[in-house]
């Protein structure tokens, strides 16, 4: 939690709010001037516009129709000298005035009308016809007003497209400016002044709308908590509605709910002290080492509070990570009370206005620690001069119980930052990825952030220099707000060169203070030394089961076994296995599923499995991010079949053979024994199986494979009673 942080943004707010409010008024400003300057313009004689015929330069109609020479100089079309007309009587028939294109007609004829007497004129070659071209359609056009036009809408737009800082605002604005002038001297002789400035004002306008766009960044917290029971216990009693009322089920209902007669007949969920009206108090037990409290006899009775300094009496240093804990206990009976915590530099009314959980989280404990980093004077008003407070804070504290009571005055924690000047050097605290991690095989980048207590600037080499000799720099953040969570500033930077099975050191520096002075500013004298240990592949020298495996049950017990080497520390590694009903390789990483005996270079999972082929696919990954893929294949076979007995006879001792690896033993009394109390015959390669040869001795021989398969009870899987008989060949026999 950042409580300056916090701070610094609801100043920030509030300042970009006024800013918004200016930017809007002069937005309105420059709207409004645009228009008066449009209707200024066209309202204005236009000086190098020809005259109309039958009217004046004064706007006066001319007696007799447009037979008056205008009485004074106009600019010709291409000059810039006024000239003197020429005395109407002094006009040749047909001729043009040398000023100006007012058609004088010859006398006798009827103004509008050609004269039949006078022939047309006959374009020579040199001269182009009249008609279509640049000079037929555009001949007619006020150039110089259409140029006027568009470069104060340009002006004005790009002034209005400036302040409202859009993504490239000014040249954007400037463009819509230029084009609504532009229509506004095109538009301005076919349907009036006014109206041609009113079509181009919203062309402009519709055109700076459609262009305009703006990109923002801002600064979003957020906060994920845990899902916490509500206050209180009304709702206690609906768990005792369910057959079985679990302790989570209860609580669950409100922080005061709890199981009374637990694994009885009688458990009940019920509201514990549902009368409570005591407040939670707060206890100081703990701060910082070399730092200290004591009661701050400034805090008006009834409330209470502390003041922390360090042991000599001073303000805590700048950017200092203060952490101090306290307790809750019950007001009424001064036993320990889980409470819920708040923290706030605002004195608020109550418990839910104020905006800070104390440590972050909103659980109900017995013990609550929160954790400050605090600039001190010189560093906060170098850069935000609006927050100057010479050092000195307080914090509020408030905490609620199971039932909602809170402390309504709330606990006081103050304190002072020194004013510095700082001379202390800033201090790497910690790294995203700790020192002395291994890496990736081949893997010769690393991205990473490094934290330090205070705004800084850091660099890195691959070797012990001084600050200013290093060469990598680091990205960091500068600014007073942008402190996380965990109170310290990032700086992140890539480092390079990362070299296979060996240590790679690294060397880190910092310099604080980017707003000040380099005079003014402390930086490491001593490196701090980060190592990278650079690894070798990872293998797997050994997978099984494999081949056929045969079990006597249904389910049958299978021990998936592995072993991995090399890689990070001898193969130390975790791994994962995959296997689906058809025996297809996973479609993703997220399919594997780990190995429940691993994190080592062995590793075992068991598998109760039926009969059928199988393939598991295996994963194993170290430490360093090596990662190895195998697969094992075998397959399951049911035998419910007991050994057989394929052969009997003498040599020199009683001899048996199986029909599969077995166990035997034998009884000379009956059958009805188990094979683990018979005499255990002598075996070798567990298919050939001896025993004595006594004359005249019956051997009852039951056998078992290694699944356990063997004969029903009282059943015998050889009876031999050898005898001296004499058989075909001579060999003594044996009597079945």
């Amino acid at each position: 939690m950042n409580k300056y942080q916090n701070k610094k943004k609801r100043q920030e707010k509030t300042e970009q709010k006024k800013y918004r409010q200016t930017k809007a008024l002069f937005m309105i400003l420059n709207l409004i001037i645009g228009v008066l300057a449009f209707s200024v313009l066209v309202n204005a004689q236009d000086p190098s516009s020809p005259p109309q015929p039958g009217i004046t330069p004064g706007g006066t109609p001319s007696p007799g129709g447009g037979g008056n020479v205008p009485d004074i100089g106009f600019v010709p079309p291409g000059g810039t000298t006024p000239t003197t007309p020429t005395p109407p009587g002094n006009i040749p028939p047909g001729s043009i005035p040398i000023g100006g294109g007012v058609d004088i007609p010859p006398p006798g004829s009827t103004p509008g009308v050609p004269d039949p007497n006078v022939p047309e004129p006959t374009p020579t070659p040199d001269e182009p016809s009249p008609g279509p071209g640049i000079g037929g359609i555009f001949g007619g056009f006020n150039w110089l007003s259409i140029i006027q036009k568009g470069a104060i809408g340009a002006g004005i737009f790009g002034t209005i497209g400036a302040l409202a800082e859009g993504d490239d605002g000014q040249f954007w604005g400037a463009i819509a400016g230029g084009i609504g002038g532009a229509v506004a001297g095109l538009l301005e002789n076919a349907i009036g002044q006014t109206p041609a400035i009113l079509v181009g004002l919203g062309v402009a306008t519709a055109i700076f709308l459609l262009t305009y766009k703006k990109s923002s960044e801002e600064i979003v917290e957020f906060r994920c908590l845990p899902w916490q029971a509500p206050i209180g216990g009304q709702d206690c009693q609906l768990c005792n509605e369910f057959e079985h009322c679990s302790e989570y089920m209860c609580k669950s209902l409100g922080q005061a709910c709890d199981i009374i007669n637990p694994g009885t007949e009688d458990q009940k969920c019920v509201w514990l002290n549902p009368r409570d009206v005591n407040s939670p108090i707060i206890k100081m037990i703990e701060v910082s080492k070399e730092h200290k409290f004591v009661p701050n006899n400034k805090i008006r009775p009834p409330a209470t509070g502390v003041a922390i300094s360090r042991d000599d009496g001073n303000c805590i240093k700048a950017f200092f990570p203060l952490e101090f804990t306290f307790v809750t206990r019950d007001s009424g009976t001064g036993i320990g009370e889980p409470s819920q915590c708040k923290i706030d530099y605002n004195l608020t009314r109550g418990f839910e206005e104020m905006e800070f959980f104390v440590g972050g989280d909103n659980l109900f404990k017995y013990n609550h620690t929160e954790k400050l980093s605090l600039p001190g004077p010189s560093a906060l008003n170098a850069v935000a001069p609006e927050l100057k407070n010479d050092g000195e804070y307080t914090l509020y504290v408030r905490c609620q119980d199971a039932n909602g009571n809170f402390n309504q005055d709330a606990f006081s924690v103050s304190f002072c930052v020194e004013k510095g000047p700082d001379t202390t050097p800033p201090l790497i605290v910690n790294t995203n990825i700790p020192t002395g991690n291994p890496i990736q095989f081949n893997k010769t980048n690393l991205d990473l952030e490094v934290y330090t207590n205070e705004p800084s600037e850091c660099k890195w080499s691959r070797e012990d220099r001084d600050y200013d000799n290093m060469e990598n720099i680091m990205r960091c953040s500068n600014n007073l707000w942008e402190i996380n969570n965990e109170q310290v500033y990032t700086c992140k930077t890539t480092l390079t060169g990362i070299q296979n099975r060996k240590e790679n050191n690294y060397y880190f520096k910092c310099k604080d203070q980017p707003w000040a002075a380099e005079g003014d500013r402390n930086e490491n004298k001593q490196s701090y030394l980060y190592t990278i240990i650079g690894t070798q592949p990872l293998n797997i020298l050994r997978l099984s089961p494999n081949g056929t495996i045969f079990g006597s049950t249904d389910t049958i017990p299978i021990l998936l076994e592995i072993t991995t080497d090399n890689g990070y520390k001898n193969g130390e590694a975790i791994c994962y296995y995959y296997n689906d009903k058809d025996n297809k390789e996973p479609s993703k990483e997220e399919d594997y599923v780990l190995f429940l005996d691993t994190k080592s270079n062995k590793h075992k999972q068991r598998q109760d499995l039926v009969e059928g082929n199988y393939i598991y696919y295996i994963k194993c990954l170290d430490l360093g991010g090596n990662a190895v893929y195998d697969k094992i294949k075998f397959r399951i076979e049911k035998d419910k079949n007991q050994p057989k007995i394929v052969r009997a006879y003498r040599e020199n001792e009683l001899k048996i053979i199986t029909d599969e690896e077995a166990k035997c033993t034998y009884s000379n009394t009956n059958c009805n024994f188990e094979i683990e109390s018979g005499i255990e015959m002598s075996s070798f390669d567990l298919k050939i199986h001896t025993a004595e040869w006594k004359l005249n001795r019956n051997y009852y021989i039951r056998c078992k494979d290694n699944y356990d398969n063997q004969p029903n009870p009282n059943i015998c899987s050889i009876i031999v009673r050898p005898s001296l008989t004499e058989s075909i060949n001579g060999n003594i026999g044996i009597i079945f």
